[in-house]
């Protein structure tokens, strides 16, 4: 199965990776000529002045041909004539010297003259009429042309298709003429500079930058304007100047056109600033990263605008396939390969997991990140385009989430050590929490910029809502805070032997609500960290010494000089055992009772937990006894001792 995804995948790549040859102006066939006509009016190579050669001779002037050609190649597409199936030979099959491009219109044929194809005479004639035929679709009266042409507009802006009349008599056909005309069917930088009045000194640069507002446009991750909300008025005045000016979203002030005796164009002021936008929003890369689309566009051939599902095109279909092939090799590549090499470096080690996800969520940023600096040239339409730029944001900000998360997980285990139960680094188990805390406040705040929400409001919501959970959480919250004072304070930790009045016991687990300690009965008792925090605690493990206290009774008929001796010999023991305390002890004869003389034993061991005290107690009661047997001493019957830790 492995092995069949990993072909799959490289059978992707390579096919993305295949690249068709670099065109050369011909018309010697029809083929030829339909394919320059074709090639040359595409964006990545346009080459308006080369396209018009595929016309014959004509008395059309310079500026006419160049319009002729546009229109006949919206001519062509609508009537779904394809270069690759037009006719590759020097002689046409029906007639020598002339091929029928379509079986629909019998006005549009090429013609040999001088063994070279060009478009007819005739047909260049019948372009202004076929345009109105088949791509503004004019029949019937004023207000059926208007709506038929309204439909075709908002067509070509939601699809990129063909056909659009260049004008300039209202803000909303401005905007519309400007866009047309840079876009892949119809790229006429030209025309579209005309709609933004440049000053003076860019005049030269006009063209420029009406490719940079379109590619601002593009580059924008909130939608600019709305194609069907923009104003049709060719009179609007502005409500607050009363002015000629339209702001077609009142979020980018600078943005906005004027009239200008007949005509609205993009302001100045708006032309004096694109460059600067344009640089801040690319950073000096858009050439590269428009161009970066290209290639897909050659991959997909003459027909590379052609609609997939009416929704995408070829090329766009070709691009999206491209980076989803990367995701998928990216995912394998994690998956498989880099999860080996890294149980290989780290093995058994704590950091393995940890360092492992970081990684992978690196890569996965940086994709995205590559992903998000060349979404604008996906060139979806205006209404799309910043809704694809959303989505890439908002993976961005699950992974830099999921990367912050992963570097604290990480600090915890570089600072606990594996300890994570133990209250010497619960401060830190704390701290890790309330950081994760504020990540996911954070993430969420950004989330909810990104989808345009009011910030504010959410806040505010969140403040009752916060104040109403915490109503209904007292204790929750109590026990959260005593756990911080726990942790704060080191009343206690892991191991320690406690006593709150209540329960005695062994400490297993420190939570952040509860901590649970294990009796003398060898049951778990689990206590409210609020409680713990709150009352005394004593905490028998962090004894620097247990004392020890016993009383032995030695009978009345041992002499007094052998009990003397018997406890200088004690005294040499407890001085001799490297577990007790030197510096204080004491051993002596302490009182007459029923049944013999008390000898006092009071002695301390330096010891860290119960399990020591009892071995050192065993050793130095083992040895007290071999020297009552060395001595002769007997102790009296029964045997009293008393004894206190």
């Amino acid at each position: 199965m492995k092995q069949r995804i990993l072909i799959f995948t490289f059978l992707i790549i390579a096919f993305a990776g295949y690249a068709q040859e670099k065109w050369e102006f011909s018309n010697s066939t029809p083929y030829e000529t339909v394919k320059s006509h074709f090639y040359f009016l595409e964006q990545s190579h346009y080459n308006l002045a080369l396209a018009t050669y595929t016309f014959g001779d004509t008395e059309l002037s310079k500026s006419n041909r160049k319009s002729y050609i546009v229109k006949l190649k919206s001519i062509l597409v609508k009537l779904k004539v394809k270069p690759e199936e037009v006719l590759n030979r020097k002689k046409g099959i029906v007639y020598k010297d002339k091929y029928q491009l379509s079986p629909k219109e019998d006005l549009i044929y090429l013609e040999r003259i001088n063994r070279k194809w060009v478009y007819s005479e005739e047909t260049v004639k019948a372009i202004p009429k076929l345009y109105q035929k088949y791509i503004i679709g004019i029949s019937g009266g004023p207000k059926k042309e208007n709506k038929k042409r309204d439909i075709v507009i908002k067509h070509i802006i939601a699809q990129d298709s063909n056909g659009v009349e260049f004008s300039l008599i209202t803000p909303a056909k401005t905007i519309i003429s400007h866009l047309i005309y840079l876009s892949d069917t119809l790229f006429n930088p030209e025309l579209a500079a005309q709609t933004i009045n440049v000053a003076p000194e860019d005049t030269a640069h006009a063209q420029e930058l009406a490719i940079m507002l379109k590619q601002i446009y593009m580059g924008a991750e909130n939608q600019v304007f709305a194609i069907e909300e923009l104003s049709n008025d060719t009179n609007f005045q502005d409500s607050i100047t009363g002015a000629h000016i339209y702001h077609p979203n009142a979020d980018y002030p600078e943005l906005f056109l004027e009239k200008i005796g007949d005509k609205w164009l993009y302001s100045r002021n708006t032309s004096k600033l694109i460059r600067s936008v344009h640089e801040d929003m690319y950073q000096g890369e858009a050439e590269e990263v428009f161009k970066f689309s290209d290639k897909f566009k050659r991959w997909a051939g003459v027909n590379n605008n052609q609609l997939i599902g009416k929704v995408l095109k070829k090329w766009q279909l070709l691009m999206i396939i491209y980076f989803l092939s990367i995701l998928l090799v990216l995912y394998i590549f994690n998956h498989f390969i880099t999860k080996l090499i890294f149980r290989k470096l780290l093995g058994k080690s704590p950091f393995h997991k940890v360092a492992l996800t970081i990684f992978t969520t690196i890569t996965y940023i940086i994709l995205f990140t590559i992903i998000r600096n060349y979404a604008p040239s996906f060139e979806f339409s205006i209404e799309y385009n910043h809704i694809l730029l959303k989505i890439i944001h908002l993976a961005l900000i699950f992974y830099y989430t999921l990367l912050a998360i992963y570097i604290v997980n990480f600090l915890k285990i570089f600072f606990t050590l594996g300890h994570s139960n133990d209250s010497r680094f619960g401060i830190v188990l704390f701290a890790s929490l309330i950081i994760k805390t504020m990540i996911f406040t954070a993430s969420m705040l950004f989330v909810i910029d990104t989808l345009n929400f009011n910030l504010f409001n959410f806040l505010a919501g969140l403040s009752i809502g916060g104040f109403a959970l915490a109503l209904g959480a007292q204790d929750t919250v109590k026990n959260f805070l005593g756990s911080l004072m726990i942790f704060a304070d080191k009343s206690f930790r892991v191991g320690d032997w406690i006593s709150n009045g209540e329960v005695d016991g062994t400490v297993e687990e420190i939570g952040l609500r509860s901590t649970k300690i294990r009796t003398f009965h060898n049951s778990v008792v689990t206590v409210p960290n609020s409680l713990l925090s709150d009352n005394n605690i004593d905490n028998l493990g962090r004894r620097i010494y247990r004392r020890y206290k016993t009383t032995m009774v030695i009978k009345y008929e041992t002499p007094s000089a052998k009990i003397e001796e018997f406890t200088n010999r004690i005294n040499q023991l407890i001085e001799n055992q490297k577990e007790t305390r030197k510096d204080f002890f004491m051993v002596y004869m302490s009182d007459f009772s029923s049944f013999g003389v008390e000898v006092l034993i009071y002695t301390f061991f330096q010891v860290s937990d119960w399990k020591q005290e009892m071995k050192a107690k065993h050793e130095l009661i083992k040895s007290i006894l071999d020297v009552k047997d060395e001595l002769g001493i007997e102790f009296s019957v029964p045997l009293i001792a008393k004894t206190d830790n």
